[in-house]
């Protein structure tokens, strides 16, 4: 932390760096002030083992006949823009006044202006300039703290991507203490916008802290924030001591940064960064709160989607539980009597009816498998992929169809039993779509000899070309199907973290390519 308690003052005459030596004494009255640090133009081109002459200056005056020299304009240049410069000006004429424009010199004064008198006292326009303009003992972050802070940020990203929902609260307060801890702050306070007020979510302080909500107005500028504006407020001046007050010397309200956080380009909350100190904000270190803000508004809202998808979810799956309970009843009741009607009923008709009473079934449990996303699948084993097809083509009815199985499948690192819903719901689509005599095919993907996927491929039709990028959505279909099949096998290939794709070649191909881990056991 870089504390500015230095008074520079820039030039070759001596009378002039004695007045300034004076007007410094006045402004703080010989007590409690900054030193004075005399510096000549040739002090800037030598060589001060690496030391910056301008280190911990708080205000700079200069002659005009210093600023002319271009090595001392860089050097003022270059000064953060709260350390003010003041010229002493002999001679104000055009060409004076745009060499001290060049330097970013922020105010003037005439050097034969010994001052004048108010009710019989001596007043300085120097040692007024000084006072006024200049601000000691304030303490900004400097180009090291800077570039710490920015490695602390950079591992807080890593670090807030990769939060569960149970780590949220915990990984951005531990956030929140690395970076008040190296910018040296005091309190750190995360709010929330709930019903027009402002609630704190998370907090930081060493001391103990205890925020209360806040109206928006409450805030420093309003306005900026609400168009996404940062709001920098650097510590009041001090008390002025000329009347004797015993609070003389001491600072104002805390010099705070207000950042917005923006989701969905809508002001969702508001981080506070507050120090106690006499304390001046760079541009950089602005820049750096807002990213810590920003990280903190996308953790907030990507957890946010997160439990609102898991609450849909849930309530998803409560109400297929009950329309499965619903519609399971009377269908028990309707098999029951099937099965009781059997011999008073001719085949075909019999046949029909208990097709389509299978068919509610089936569609039941897939209904439910699609409410059920977040369990599609269990533990995984290496699974031989031709033993769990043979067992998804029993559960097909379809005695005129055919099924052949290469040799060279392999295994594959799955959950067997929705591997098994997974071939049985392409099985049924084939048979859906290719008829009841089509002709299915499994074989390997390989990838330079190595077993990379399968690919399920039947003689029917193919896919409409139409229906191509939409085969997976549900309640696609081309057939007289519920379009439901194939949104669960994408669910599962999901789940597993697969990817399939589907294509024409003589009728339908789907193909299965395998993750890293799931290859490894793919050779037979």
């Amino acid at each position: 932390m870089d504390r500015r308690t230095v008074v520079a003052f820039v030039g070759d005459d001596e009378s002039a760096s004695e007045r300034v030596a004076r007007s410094v004494e006045a402004a703080w009255n010989g007590a409690g002030g900054p030193s004075l640090r005399t510096l000549a133009p040739t002090d800037f081109g030598e060589d001060r083992g690496g030391e910056e002459p301008l280190k911990d200056t708080c205000g700079v005056v200069v002659t005009a006949s210093a600023v002319a020299d271009d090595v001392v304009t860089e050097r003022l240049v270059a000064l953060p823009s709260h350390v003010p410069v003041i010229a002493l000006v002999e001679d104000a004429s055009t060409a004076t006044i745009r060499t001290l424009l060049a330097a970013d010199v922020d105010d003037v004064v005439e050097a034969d202006d010994r001052g004048r008198h108010v009710g019989g006292d001596a007043v300085d326009p120097l040692a007024e300039r000084i006072r006024g303009q200049m601000s000691p003992d304030r303490v900004t972050l400097g180009g090291d703290g800077v570039a710490r802070l920015s490695e602390v940020l950079l591992d807080a990203g890593t670090t807030l991507m990769s939060t569960r929902t149970d780590e949220v609260g915990t990984k951005i307060e531990w956030t929140m203490e690395n970076v008040g801890e190296h910018a040296e702050l005091d309190r750190i306070v995360c709010y929330r916008e709930e019903d027009g007020e402002f609630v704190p979510a998370y907090d930081w302080c060493p001391e103990g802290f205890d925020p209360a909500p806040r109206p928006f107005d409450d805030f420093p500028d309003p306005d900026l924030l609400s168009t996404f504006g940062n709001v920098a407020r650097g510590s009041s001046p001090a008390e002025d001591d000329s009347e004797g007050n015993d609070d003389a010397g001491l600072a104002g309200p805390a010099a705070t940064v207000h950042v917005p956080l923006v989701v969905d380009w809508e002001l969702s909350g508001i981080v506070a960064f507050e120090s106690d100190d006499c304390r001046v904000w760079t541009d950089e270190e602005v820049s750096l709160y807002r990213t810590l803000g920003d990280l903190i508004a996308h953790t907030i809202a990507r957890n946010d989607r997160r439990e609102a998808l898991r609450r849909q979810a849930e309530q998803l799956e409560q109400f297929s539980a009950v329309v499965s309970h619903d519609l399971r009843n009377p269908l028990n009741v309707l098999s029951g009597y099937l099965s009781l009607s059997e011999d008073e009923l001719t085949p075909s008709r019999y046949d029909a009816m208990s097709g389509a009473v299978d068919r509610m079934e089936t569609l039941i449990d897939d209904l439910l498998m699609l409410a059920r996303r977040g369990e599609a699948i269990g533990d995984t084993e290496p699974v031989p992929v031709a033993a769990v097809a043979e067992d998804a083509w029993d559960s097909v009815r379809a005695p005129k169809a055919t099924l052949t199985i290469a040799d060279e499948i392999g295994c594959v690192e799955a959950d067997p039993s929705r591997l098994r819903q997974a071939l049985e719901n392409l099985f049924r689509n084939a048979i859906d779509h290719g008829g009841p005599e089509v002709s299915i095919e499994i074989g390997p993907l390989t990838d330079g000899g190595d077993v990379g996927g399968m690919y399920v491929a039947d003689d029917g039709p193919g896919i409409p070309v139409g229906l191509v990028d939409t085969v997976f959505d549900s309640g696609v279909s081309s057939a007289d199907s519920s379009g439901i099949g194939l949104a669960i096998v994408d669910r599962i290939v999901e789940a597993h973290e697969w990817d399939i794709d589907v294509r024409n070649d003589g009728g339908a191909v789907f193909e299965l390519t395998f993750d890293t881990d799931a290859t490894r056991v793919a050779a037979p």
